[in-house]
């Protein structure tokens, strides 16, 4: 990023991302949660940092940032002045705040300005509504306790005067800045913004500019054209008008961090794994190309070159890229997933539960009666499905639902007298963006068995997918070929001494599920959707020596599996 001939950094920390319990009781800070060491490579490169704690992010990340359990408290309300929210946020900057003050520039740190939530007035509204802009002013009041009265504090929302209306204060108790894509009429549109907002300090910016977009499942991959972004940095630079590029560098949504968009229900876009989005430096540290094959990395690069004369930090090596090949997943769990989750305790039986109520953070939720009684046609009515459901009969397979491809959250399937039944639902990420946040829950409503409601004896269990939930998979069979599709694979590979690179995993012979490589979820794969058939993995994931790829196949029986690893990303 300085080599592209930028000064500063601009960065989100989500508040789960720190949390290591569901209760909210441990934090970490350790390893890649390591922000103050981030904070120390930024000063370390004579860049400065725009901060953005929250506590609402949005960033395309699971529920925005919050805690899943701020879902299970009925008397919780998000994103307002609401006493159990406020005290969750309280509790929150207490932690996280006293971190960052070291780190303010008045303090000879790099933290230049510090943002106040994120794109308010696309959810709320501080002009009509007295709880929305005290939920401001507390937010304000907070920051301020732990920060100091110095530190300039700024708001960011759609570059035009209703969301920065909406999202902001007008006058000087904060500043507002407004965010907008190539091809923005900047004076009509963010400058006018700004300039009614604010009072005398209204320095000119654009905080988040959009050198490309987000892909959800099922879309074609997203491209931006490298001329328009150019031609509109440059009226930008005309106007003195400082800009953050969202992004400058792609990133990838590991594990089940990816988020959704979408208004609830079934208007439901969740995001997949790859967060490259398109920008100037790749997901894996190379250079992008635009939708007219312009190098985005190169052309912003001249063009902050021709006009700032310190913009001439040289470009580092990129990373080295290595295609490993193929890797036969030989071993085959004895287990289908379905016994595999019946191994785990059951957490509690009665009515339906959600992920949320029982203290699940992501992952699946297994529902099970074990005898849904004598009955007639045995028509099963699920409702309010979030997000993909897998409905066994006696074991067998009858219906797989997926949230986003119905027109409601209800289905129907036809079930065998007195057998047992289950509901394996998988969770994909709860919304990040929009009105029906407070309400996505992941799990099912309710079920119905020939018209009459099943309101007790359901069998809850649940399984979030760590590492240490990994090492509680049965042993492993050699070449076991029994059961259907649903089951773990795994292989090894070997690296040689000074090989450990970048690299691919194409998963495009393979159904829906993820991908473990020596114990670290990679995250979600699903071909038959794409847009994007490969997985990103880090050299920092890999390892000298034996390293095991474990597979958990959702979809498919496959006869021969295996996996490749390429040196680029396959699109479909």
């Amino acid at each position: 990023m300085k080599a592209l001939g930028l000064n500063t950094v601009q960065m989100y920390i989500p508040w789960n991302w720190h949390e290591s319990n569901f209760e909210g009781t441990e934090t970490d800070f350790a390893g890649n949660r390591d922000i103050e060491h981030f904070m120390d490579l930024v000063a370390e490169r004579d860049m400065l940092l725009l901060m953005r704690p929250g506590p609402y992010i949005c960033g395309e990340w699971d529920f925005g940032g919050f805690p899943a359990r701020l879902l299970a408290n009925p008397d919780l309300t998000i994103r307002t002045d609401n006493a159990a929210y406020m005290a969750e946020v309280g509790a929150w900057f207490e932690v996280l705040l006293p971190k960052l003050k070291p780190y303010l520039i008045e303090n000879g740190g790099p933290i230049a300005m510090v943002q106040i939530e994120n794109e308010f007035g696309s959810y709320g509204d501080v002009t009509t509504n007295p709880k929305d802009e005290a939920y401001l002013l507390a937010l304000i009041d907070l920051v301020r306790k732990h920060l100091g009265g110095s530190v300039v504090l700024y708001t960011t929302d759609g570059g035009n005067i209703g969301s920065m209306t909406r999202g902001s204060l007008k006058g000087d108790i904060v500043l507002t800045l407004g965010d907008f894509g190539p091809g923005t009429d900047l004076m009509s549109s963010s400058i006018a913004g700004q300039t009614a907002m604010n009072s005398e300090y209204n320095p000119l910016m654009c905080t988040e500019y959009y050198t490309g977009w987000l892909t959800h499942f099922g879309e074609d991959i997203a491209t931006t054209e490298t001329a328009s972004m150019i031609a509109t940095m440059q009226d930008m630079i005309d106007a003195n008008m400082s800009f953050n590029l969202y992004m400058a560098h792609g990133g990838t949504n590991f594990g089940f961090w990816a988020g959704a968009n979408g208004q609830g229900g079934s208007n439901y876009q969740p995001d997949i794994t790859s967060y490259d989005y398109n920008s100037p430096i790749s997901e894996h540290g190379a250079h992008n190309f635009g939708s007219d094959g312009v190098d985005k990395f190169e052309a912003v690069q001249t063009l902050l070159r021709k006009n700032f004369d310190d913009a001439t930090v040289e470009e580092p090596i990129a990373p080295r890229v290595e295609a490993y090949g193929e890797v036969l997943l030989t071993n085959s769990s004895s287990l289908s997933f379905l016994e595999y989750m019946k191994k785990f305790d059951i957490v509690t039986t009665g009515d339906f539960h959600s992920q949320e109520q029982l203290g699940q953070r992501f992952g699946f939720l297994l529902y099970s009666i074990e005898s849904i009684g004598e009955c007639g046609e045995c028509i099963v009515e699920v409702s309010d499905l979030r997000d993909r459901a897998f409905l066994f009969s006696n074991g067998n397979l009858i219906a797989d639902i997926f949230r986003a491809d119905e027109t409601e959250l209800n289905f129907t399937a036809i079930a065998e007298p007195g057998a047992t039944l289950d509901i394996l639902v998988e969770s994909f990420g709860r919304l990040n963006f929009g009105g029906g946040m407070g309400t996505d829950w992941k799990g099912i409503g309710n079920l119905k068995v020939d018209s009459i409601q099943v309101s007790s004896g359901v069998d809850h269990r649940f399984v979030e997918m760590t590492a240490e939930d990994l090492v509680a998979i049965e042993t492993i069979a050699q070449n076991n070929s029994s059961g259907g599709g649903q089951r773990f694979l795994s292989g090894t590979f070997e690296i040689q001494e000074g090989n450990i690179a970048n690299t691919f995993i194409d998963m495009s012979e393979f159904g829906q599920g993820f991908v473990f490589l020596n114990g670290f979820n990679l995250g979600k794969y699903w071909s038959a959707k794409g847009p994007v058939l490969t997985l990103y993995v880090p050299d920092e994931v890999l390892k000298t020596g034996t390293n095991e790829v474990t597979v958990l196949e959702l979809e498919n029986y496959l006869s021969n599996p295996k996996i490749s690893f390429v040196q680029t990303p396959n699109v479909k």
